[in-house]
């Protein structure tokens, strides 16, 4: 079994990151899609949503990709088919300043 090597005061740095671009967020509030990032905006977090099939979800603006969201990003929330993920984490590297 793997032991995690980062320590408590590094763990709790990530609950200081704050916007979340979610990849794949749905309108359909029984997807997981939805009710995740519903459940973040409610505890605080900035979430940016990412969906070419959409304009807006919960009165927030969704982008088509990764590489249009003007705003900052911490982290990339990736709701979408296996098969899909390469292509969100190369939009996701060549963006700069997500941590």
């Amino acid at each position: 079994m793997k032991v995690d090597l980062h320590s408590d005061s590094e763990l709790r740095k990530i609950y200081d990151l704050k916007n979340i671009a979610v990849v794949g967020m749905s309108k359909n509030e029984e997807k997981a899609a939805h009710y995740v990032p519903k459940y973040l905006i409610q505890h605080g977090y900035n979430v940016i949503p990412v969906n070419p099939t959409i304009s807006e979800i919960i009165g927030r603006k969704s982008y088509q990709s990764i590489a249009d969201v003007q705003e900052n990003i911490d982290i990339v929330d990736v709701f979408r088919k296996s098969e899909d993920v390469p292509v969100v984490v190369m939009d996701a590297i060549k963006k700069k300043g997500i941590k």
